[in-house]
């Protein structure tokens, strides 16, 4: 499934002579919202819509004797017709609306919006108008956890927009006549882009196909997985489906589990489904679900809990069994009740159920005793112990990371000068690393809900480690989300914020540690199948254990 800024980057390399509308704001009932776009050419709409009716008609007809003379324009126009009126609206609402008749001056723009969505990144498209007449138009696209640009910073600044706010609230923003770095008034349109929903079909049986070919009518990114050549080919489902053939573990390899991903499992039998959901339980998708009967799910959610492949939270996250029970009986009724389920989890993930922010806060204070010299600054792996951590970090689910220094302040933080990344120094870190954690948590977004605290010695700690903590800690009430192995427990730890007070009060002789003695209720520990997070290095016998290098 393209989404209409592919399309558009696509009609633009062609040559195509296209024009686009967008809705910049609406007031009352009004058929489409803010974000909706159009891309016209001289006679018609092409792709997408900003509503139907009139709006779209006028908007169409306005982009066409515009087009000439490339002269973009920006109206508002009105449903108040009354009921005799055979042409007019009668919504009662009013629509802002802005037409580009050369949206090829901003191809850079949206060729770099669409490798971030190829890529599953998210972020905003940023529209700058000059005036209301006939408004110069500049576009810039902005990439979360991107490096911005001195104009970026400095439009970002004059309108008090914070890309992270409009991302999380997925709401487009409108601000008119903001005073830029010249003093010329502009407007703004800041508009959060999302990659295209993914669904992931494992399964390519009769409820699979069905399902393939309903999800793609309502815009869904469609995979299918399954381990049958004669069922898993390219020949029975759509071209825009990305088919794989390959056993389950291998094909969840291939694919990118995020936020906007829905997993759907219907394979053949029971083991083949438990098999597919250890590949996907511990990912941060926005749905996972599972075909079968109450018993089936029952005995399932037994064996995934009691033999710790998944926690209790992780489990209540599973919708199984599956689908809106419509009373369906046949194959396309199955398929319907479960797609009626994706589109309300969809609309609810974007707009209704919040996301819990998490920051990190990284640990790399210390002197290094041990080691006989910094050894964050050490080579690991091609980087160094401590960008290693950052680089895991910097991939991962987290919102923002702050790296906590002290004894060797200038040389980390030269180290990671090219890191979209935050420092705090602590002053006091020869008083023990509870300072640097209490430093740490002190400078970390106030509006955060949870703080990872990150030893910068466990460069081994994987990406999908921390993302795994994270989609815990999304998925339950407990505070305090600490990874075992075999039963042992390691780093990094992962705080409610509402701890931030205890934190402060924890006595220095205790450390941390005092933190989780108090609140043992609250822990939930997160069976990893990795020793790594147990592992650090403070000498250099753990650093050539770990390497294989002496140094």
């Amino acid at each position: 499934m393209k989404s209409l800024y592919h399309i558009l980057v696509e009609l633009l390399q062609k040559g195509k002579e296209v024009q686009t509308g967008t809705l910049l704001q609406t007031k009352g009932s009004a058929p489409q919202v803010p974000g909706a776009m159009a891309v016209f050419d001289k006679e018609k709409v092409l792709y997408g819509t900003l509503g139907g009716g009139l709006l779209e008609a006028k908007a169409q007809k306005l982009a066409a004797s515009l087009s000439e003379t490339e002269s973009n324009t920006l109206q508002w126009i009105h449903f108040n017709a009354n009921m005799n009126d055979e042409t007019g609206a009668i919504c009662g609402g009013s629509s802002l609306f802005y037409i580009d008749t050369n949206p090829s001056k901003h191809i850079d723009a949206f060729s770099q919006l669409a490798d971030s969505m190829d890529r599953k990144k998210r972020g905003v498209l940023l529209t700058l108008l000059t005036d209301e007449v006939n408004p110069e138009i500049e576009r810039f696209w902005i990439e979360y956890k991107g490096v911005l640009n001195d104009r970026i910073k400095d439009l970002l600044s004059y309108a008090e927009v914070d890309v992270e706010q409009v991302l999380s609230s997925k709401k487009t923003k409108w601000i008119e006549k903001v005073k830029d770095i010249s003093g010329q008034n502009v407007s703004l349109f800041i508009e959060p882009v999302y990659p295209v929903s993914q669904l992931i079909i494992v399964g390519a049986g009769h409820i699979g196909t069905a399902l393939s070919l309903l999800g793609i009518s309502v815009d869904f990114e469609l995979v299918i997985i399954d381990d049958r050549p004669e069922m898993a080919n390219s020949n029975r489902f759509p071209k825009d489906v990305n088919v794989i053939c390959k056993p389950l573990t291998e094909a969840f390899n291939q694919v990118s589990i995020t936020p906007e991903t829905y997993i759907v499992i219907a394979t053949q039998g029971h083991r083949s489904d438990i098999k597919a959901l250890k590949c996907c339980i511990g990912a941060n998708a926005a749905y996972i679900g599972v075909i079968g009967s109450k018993r089936k799910t029952k005995l399932m959610a037994k064996e995934f809990v009691d033999k710790k492949w998944a926690t209790q939270a992780e489990w209540d996250f599973i919708h199984a069994p599956i689908g809106i029970d419509i009373h369906s009986k046949s194959v396309n009724e199955i398929a319907v009740s479960i797609l009626a389920e994706l589109i309300k989890e969809r609309y609810e993930n974007n707009f209704i159920k919040p996301k819990k922010r998490v920051e990190a806060v990284v640990l790399a204070a210390g002197k290094s005793t041990r080691m006989g010299q910094q050894k964050l600054l050490m080579p690991y792996k091609n980087s160094s112990i401590i960008k290693r951590v950052v680089e895991a970090l910097s991939n991962s689910l987290v919102n923002q990371i702050t790296v906590v220094t002290g004894s060797d302040k200038k040389a980390i933080e030269k180290e990671l000068v090219a890191c979209d990344i935050l420092f705090t120094h602590n002053e006091k870190y020869e008083n023990g690393m509870l300072s640097s954690v209490q430093k740490g948590v002190e400078t970390v977004n106030q509006n955060c809900d949870g703080i990872m605290i990150l030893l910068g010695d466990q460069p081994m700690v994987s990406k999908s480690v921390i993302d795994r903590l994270i989609s815990v800690f999304q998925k339950t009430k407990s505070g305090l989300i600490v990874p075992a192995y075999k039963g042992k427990r390691g780093h990094p730890v992962l705080i409610d914020s509402k701890y931030r007070e205890q934190i402060n009060s924890i006595n220095p002789e205790i450390g941390l540690r005092e933190l989780f003695l108090n609140n043992e209720n609250d822990i939930l520990e997160v069976e990893i199948n990795t020793n790594d997070i147990l592992k650090d290095i403070d000498t250099p016998e753990e650093y050539k254990k770990e390497t294989g290098m002496s140094y």
